[in-house]
């Protein structure tokens, strides 16, 4: 008996007990989990969750469908996250090459800046957007202003 209580002390049964216990509790949730992906795997084999899917996440239609996109009218918030944004983008007022974003494909080149003030008949000042409201040629030539 003292052999044995000495070889074989009570901390060390009760410390092998309880990684037992946590091994079993680990075991019991991945097969929950793996009962919850057989599940999915099969509602994944069917067509008709396959087309809901491609429908929901990639817009993709079925053959002889017409998919459309409804923008919410200019001037109303958005109110889903990562929707797209109201109103069209042509309806923006123009803005200047000097003021306009970095829009590189690489980060890394420089952006180049317009040159500001100068030996121009401008006279240095910076050129404003026209009025969205002016008409076709105001626009082309508040596009073209950079010429200036």
């Amino acid at each position: 008996m003292v052999v044995l209580a000495t070889s074989f002390p009570l901390t060390v049964l009760v410390g092998q007990h309880r990684q037992l216990s946590a091994a079993a509790a680990q075991l019991s949730r991945l097969r929950h989990e793996n009962s919850l992906l057989a599940e999915q795997q099969q509602q994944l084999n069917s067509n008709a969750e396959v087309k809901r899917l491609a429908q929901q996440n990639y817009q993709l239609v079925q053959p002889g469908r017409s998919l459309f996109v409804i923008l919410p009218p200019a001037g109303q918030a958005v109110a889903a996250p990562g929707a797209p944004t109201a109103g069209d983008p042509a309806d923006q007022p123009l803005v200047s090459p000097a003021q306009a974003p970095n829009m590189s494909p690489d980060p890394g080149l420089a952006l180049v800046a317009a040159p500001t003030g100068g030996t121009g008949s401008s006279g240095g000042t910076a050129p404003t957007a026209p009025h969205p409201s002016g008409g076709f040629w105001s626009r082309i030539t508040g596009s073209l202003e950079f010429w200036k």
